[in-house]
């Protein structure tokens, strides 16, 4: 994790610079930005390991310049984790469902922080190790895990990271029902309460990317969700 650079844009000085303290304190070389403008000029330009954006800010605010993040090839890759100062089911559906990798309400511990930041830059090295041409293919849909590329009745389709891991992992288990705690350790990459909405939003990102393949990934009421091929 030494030396990986991430990029703090939230408008609130104390914030900003308590976040870029605990990161340079972790071995992260850490930069602020105190707008989206800026942030969004600084993160096409230096192409950081991770970005961190506060959800409510002057100018287009964090949610839309996710939006704009993910919308640029160039930056489309890059690990973002939202800030928001409302624990509501709102923000976090929101923050999720636009792009962001994982959120954190305010007030939150250094140690958190620096937790969800690792666990994060963990499953991007891991994809950026994987060898390449590794490639699971089943009738109708073929996953490049090195380009993590996916192409479906022949279509390249357009995939969030965490789309693209739920998919790995459902390719991975045919017929086997994964409750939402199984996802949440093996996809997001650690253990604590998160909205049930989340994972759901999730779930159906992917389903309507997929099309009519996406039907493949079924609902088990009370119990989780399986793949059947």
């Amino acid at each position: 994790m030494i030396n990986k650079k991430i990029i703090v844009v939230d408008d609130e000085d104390a914030i900003r610079e308590m976040v870029i303290d605990t990161l340079d304190a972790a071995g992260f070389m850490a930069i602020g930005c105190a707008d989206t403008d800026e942030g969004y000029e600084r993160i096409v330009k230096s192409n950081p390991d991770l970005a961190i954006l506060d959800v409510k800010m002057p100018s287009v605010g964090g949610v839309e310049l996710c939006r704009m993040l993910r919308a640029n090839p160039k930056t489309k890759h890059i690990p973002i984790i939202m800030l928001t100062v409302e624990a509501t089911e709102t923000d976090k559906v929101i923050g999720l469902g636009i792009g962001a990798d994982d959120y954190i309400v305010k007030p939150f511990s250094p140690k958190e922080l620096v937790a969800r930041i690792k666990s994060l830059l963990r499953r991007s090295d891991s994809a950026d190790e994987k060898t390449c041409g590794a490639v699971i293919s089943i009738p109708g849909l073929e996953i490049n895990l090195d380009s993590q590329t996916v192409t479906c009745a022949k279509k390249q389709v357009a995939l969030r990271p965490k789309e693209f891991d739920l998919l790995v992992l459902f390719i991975k288990k045919p017929n086997v029902v994964l409750d939402r705690s199984f996802i949440l350790e093996n996809v997001f990459g650690y253990k604590i309460p998160i909205s049930t909405r989340t994972i759901d939003t999730h779930i159906k990102n992917l389903r309507h990317a997929l099309g009519t393949f996406g039907k493949k990934i079924k609902t088990v009421f009370g119990r989780g969700f399986k793949f059947v091929p």
